[in-house]
């Protein structure tokens, strides 16, 4: 059987502490009601709680990992690959967890960074490869998501009032991108500078047209950045071995 999760507070993950003035707050995990035979692996406090970019209106947006029997596989029907619980709760099977890391999925690759956590053996495993997802499938992700929600907000017929959160959102993904080229490291919380200006494009004190510029700037950067940085295409066998390996314990 899989072993039961615990909570890590991790000291190791310094850099991804929530900064001065970005109104941490402490919450309990909410329990999670998952169907019989099924395992919760990692639980994590995502969204502006973990970017340091809380507002008043902001939600609690909580992620994770579940893992679904093995004899599950076996049959005609297979187990749902996503889990979402209302209001603001979304957990993925590990396998297409998984995948998701090798795609270099933007809302995935987050996850394995945020500090305070539930966590699992297996989970802690995937963490300690995290720097092995950065590879090309990333950089197409992210740059792929925000070119694309960029032509939405582009729109003449898009209102600038709902232009702040999604621009706060894709401006910190690219700074975010930036910096993980530069560091090594994927930070949650931006530096203050960078952290200004997503809260500044939050509370709607950027136009659209500072917004779109923004994000045209920081994608040339990324593409730059992208060309010299000689990250690898993903290679998939090291984590297919974690989950096989976890399937296996779960017989």
């Amino acid at each position: 059987m899989p072993q039961q999760p615990c909570i890590e507070p991790s000291e190791a993950d310094a850099g991804n502490q929530c900064q001065p003035g970005s109104d941490p707050v402490a919450v309990e995990y909410p329990p999670v009601a998952l169907q019989p035979g099924h395992t919760l692996l990692y639980q994590v406090l995502s969204g502006s709680h973990a970017t340091g970019l809380v507002t008043e209106t902001s939600d609690f947006d909580w992620r994770g990992v579940y893992q679904a029997p093995t004899v599950a596989f076996l049959g005609l029907t297979q187990p749902k690959e996503t889990i979402e619980i209302e209001p603001d709760q979304t957990y993925w099977e590990l396998g297409h967890f998984a995948r998701l890391c090798l795609r270099g999925n933007p809302n995935i690759m987050e996850l394995l960074w945020i500090d305070e956590r539930v966590t699992s053996p297996v989970m802690e495993e995937i963490r300690a490869m995290r720097t092995s997802f950065f590879t090309t499938s990333m950089v197409a992700a992210y740059l792929g998501w925000v070119t694309k929600e960029r032509r939405i907000l582009a729109n003449p017929e898009y209102e600038d009032k709902l232009t702040s959160k999604r621009g706060s959102h894709l401006v910190r993904l690219l700074l975010t991108l930036q910096d993980t080229f530069t560091t090594g490291q994927l930070h949650v919380v931006l530096a203050d500078k960078e952290r200004d200006l997503c809260m500044a494009i939050k509370r709607g004190e950027k136009s659209k047209t500072e917004v779109l510029y923004t994000l045209d700037m920081l994608k040339e950067r990324c593409i730059i950045l992208a060309a010299d940085s000689g990250w690898p295409k993903p290679d998939p066998q090291p984590l297919e071995d974690i989950v096989i390996r976890a399937r296996r314990n779960a017989i």
